[in-house]
């Protein structure tokens, strides 16, 4: 669609399906805008969504974290980008205490394969799996060499690599002096100044017991949502539904929470702490980010009784809510 408004602004959209969903990116374009300049500043993004892509994809057997699962106990080489990303990801697994985890792989692996065999893992294996991963295990060598401490142990940048892409296309946009566009890439959204109407951007959370509907809007500007729920993707095994998020602490798929929605300053950060917050659950979820500063916010459901929602949100959510 493109919208007309008081200050002349057109929508160009461009669409592509990375990283295993759809990237949707909009550019306001003004009529004093050169469309060359928005075109080129298009192109590299795609082209470097498509790097990160591959490269940091747990299931390419050419990527940078394939190296790193097959590599036993000796010592590989990647990319900077993902020994940076690597190196964040032990920050982030200390921010968050422990939740967010991305040598999880292995526990993934294993309940999948319960999945299939539509059986639960045994508390033995479970329990070999999380005494051999950790990111103690992972051994991070200046300036871009990995080495594992354990066999077993294996990365899954899942939770962080498409916040990750995603501020890196934001960061082309505006290298090209492109300051008002909107990043959605299936859940995580940037949202670069304000909207084609001169507006801050406005973002509609689902309603997780009917995706069909909103549950929430907000209003953002030079900030990332990311929302993480039960509904788009879950394991289900005799009958019963477990959330794709493992609780690093216990080796199993967290069960209580449906839905967390995070604002923050960068969609990597959003990425993160959506998964993070799955796994902490309210009030300690709720309770960290009620010590952050009012540029983050969440929003915490969770389950009360079978069909019931409750809604737990930190307190710099209200500057953020929409009218619907």
């Amino acid at each position: 669609l493109g919208c007309q408004s008081p200050i002349k602004e057109t929508k160009i959209h461009e669409e592509r399906s990375l990283m295993g969903t759809f990237f949707n990116i909009d550019v306001c374009q003004s009529m004093d805008d050169d469309i060359n300049i928005t075109h080129k500043a298009f192109k590299q993004v795609w082209s470097r969504l498509e790097e990160i892509g591959w490269r940091m994809n747990v299931y390419d057997k050419k990527s940078d974290v394939t190296k790193v699962n097959t590599s036993l106990q000796n010592v590989v080489t990647v990319e900077q980008d993902t020994y940076d990303l690597l190196n964040r990801s032990k920050i982030y697994n200390q921010r968050t205490e422990g939740a967010f985890d991305i040598t999880v792989w292995p526990l993934i692996k294993l309940w999948r394969e319960g999945q299939r065999v539509n059986k639960l893992p045994a508390q033995n294996d479970i329990t070999h799996v999380r005494s051999q991963i950790g990111l103690d295990k992972i051994q991070l060598i200046p300036e871009s060499f990995v080495k594992k401490n354990t066999d077993i142990v294996q990365i899954d940048l899942g939770g962080i690599a498409k916040g990750y892409a995603v501020d890196e296309a934001a960061a082309i946009f505006r290298k090209f002096g492109i300051e008002n566009f909107y990043i959605d890439a299936g859940g995580d959204v940037y949202a670069g100044g304000n909207n084609c109407h001169g507006k801050p951007w406005r973002i509609g959370i689902k309603d997780p017991r009917d995706p069909q509907k909103l549950y929430m809007i907000v209003e953002v500007s030079n900030a990332s949502v990311a929302t993480s729920g039960d509904y788009a993707q879950f394991l289900e095994i005799q009958g019963e539904r477990w959330s794709h998020i493992i609780d690093p602490s216990t080796g199993y798929p967290q069960k209580d929470v449906v839905s967390v929605s995070v604002i923050a300053p960068t969609a990597e950060e959003a990425d993160v702490w959506a998964t993070a917050l799955t796994v902490l659950q309210h009030p300690s979820g709720t309770d960290l980010f009620d010590a952050m500063s009012a540029s983050y916010a969440s929003l915490i459901l969770q389950k009360k009784g079978e069909e019931q929602v409750e809604e737990f949100s930190s307190r710099s959510l209200e500057n953020y809510r929409a009218s619907q």
